[in-house]
């Protein structure tokens, strides 16, 4: 089985850094915390009143994997956007492309290399997230479902990184483009969403239009939203920020079947980005190249 060798030697150089536990250490070290606060505010809540709310505990999971997914939008663009331009700045790019390396091998190599940390950092978080286990109502299909999310949200997030770092020649801008991306996929679409609600409620309006229901399918928070809501209800996670979600069984199939038409929707938008990450890496005028 042939390795991808951009793949193989940043694995090696990453195993020989500090870097990789460091990230895996406040990873898990911000989760940790979290959770176990969550858990003594619990048992002090028990301890006063001699009560025990289930629907409380039941809340670690939620808590848990909000806190989770709010961190993987912040770790994802940061592990791709540097990962091409950074080439260009040490001027090893073009140094690739002179060898058997086409444009495609190197934007794979650097996303599988990407996702891997990533991945890594999920299973790592195994332990943490096993704390919802000791109090049940929680299954294995429902935890296996989130961390599909995970995974879409991180290939979409790695992949507009990647689109970034190959369209920027400085890491910089790389990085502050793929956050905008971010920002643009999340905030952007709940905006237009806030937006047209609120010129429908105005006296003149017909209220609320379902389009801009639609541009959340490119919303990962959205997905993340709708899953957790299957699982636990509204009222947990980011319903507060998501009320629209409540609309999506107004617009038919897509709301009856809204987490995996987005799943599929963020998958192509994906593919679209590692698209022009290569068109982006290819050396101008050069075409394929004889094998």
């Amino acid at each position: 089985m042939r390795i991808n060798p951009i793949y193989r030697q940043e694995s090696r150089a990453g195993a020989r850094s500090f870097k990789l536990p460091l990230i895996i250490l406040g990873f898990n070290s911000v989760l940790a915390v979290v959770a176990l606060l969550y858990m003594d505010s619990m048992i002090a809540q028990v301890r006063l009143t001699a009560e025990i709310q289930y629907s409380s505990f039941l809340g670690l999971y939620s808590f848990v994997t909000t806190m989770e997914f709010v961190l993987l939008l912040f770790v994802v663009p940061a592990l791709t956007a540097g990962a091409i331009s950074g080439e260009r700045e040490r001027q090893t790019l073009d140094l690739m492309l002179t060898t058997r390396l086409k444009a495609s091998d190197i934007v794979a190599g650097k996303l599988v290399q990407g996702l891997s940390t990533v991945f890594l950092l999920i299973v790592s978080s195994f332990p943490i997230l096993g704390l919802v286990f000791i109090y049940g109502g929680v299954t294995m299909a429902d935890v296996g479902l989130m961390l599909l999310c995970y995974v879409v949200t991180s290939v979409l997030l790695g992949s507009a990184g990647l689109f970034c770092s190959a369209a920027a020649r400085r890491s910089t801008r790389a990085t502050v483009a793929a956050y905008s991306v971010l920002v643009l996929l999340t905030a952007g679409t709940l905006m237009v969403n806030y937006l047209a609600e609120g010129l429908g409620t105005m006296p003149q309006g017909n209220g609320a239009a379902d389009w801009p229901l639609y541009l959340l399918l490119c919303n990962p928070a959205a997905t993340f939203q709708t899953i957790l809501n299957s699982q636990m209800g509204s009222g947990s996670g980011l319903t507060v920020i998501f009320p629209q979600l409540e609309r999506i069984t107004e617009i038919g199939f897509v709301g009856r079947y809204w987490w995996p038409v987005s799943m599929a929707v963020q998958l192509l938008m994906a593919a679209v980005f590692l698209w022009g990450a290569v068109r982006k890496t290819r050396p101008a005028g050069r075409g394929r190249r004889p094998r």
